[in-house]
């Protein structure tokens, strides 16, 4: 993170990712714990700017299409956590396997297994479309000899 603007970016970023981090830790407990732990342990290896999120990379995507895909870098216990956020007034996200399309306006926050579950964005209308989709890496967590989180459980959410 050597690149000029990559401090203030990421400065002026915090905020949303502390949000992101909050969200994360309700979500899934063991997920933000081993996010965390990994980012904790990249950041010893290698000072640098510091990095204000649990989530190993953040991908920003920009009035664009996102043709059905699977993510393929995170294990399939590792979701990614997709932030809608822009202008635009009309916009669906779809997931091929629930045969489902979610509302996807700026403000909306969706987790999901993006290994296990193919998704896409075809079109959105009325404005700007910006996603930061947040991801974790296998290559991260095998680094830095990070467990993969377990799937979440009920007795997660009643303890």
């Amino acid at each position: 993170m050597h690149k000029k603007g990559v401090p203030l970016f990421i400065s002026e970023t915090s905020p949303l990712e502390l949000l992101v981090n909050v969200v994360t830790s309700v979500i899934n407990r063991q997920l933000y714990s081993a996010g965390l732990q990994a980012v904790n342990a990249v950041c010893t290896l290698h000072p640098a700017t510091p990095w204000a999120s649990v989530w190993s990379g953040v991908a920003l995507i920009v009035n664009r299409e996102t043709p059905y895909h699977r993510d393929t870098g995170g294990s399939v216990s590792m979701y990614d956590l997709l932030v809608s956020a822009g202008t635009h007034q009309t916009c669906h996200i779809d997931i091929q396997e629930l045969g489902a399309a979610f509302v996807y306006l700026p403000g909306t926050m969706l987790a999901m297994s993006g290994k296990a579950l193919s998704h896409g964005v075809k079109s959105w209308s009325g404005g700007e479309r910006i996603c930061a989709a947040h991801f974790m890496k296998d290559g991260v967590h095998n680094r830095v000899g990070q467990p993969r989180p377990a799937w979440p459980i009920l007795d997660d959410y009643l303890s």
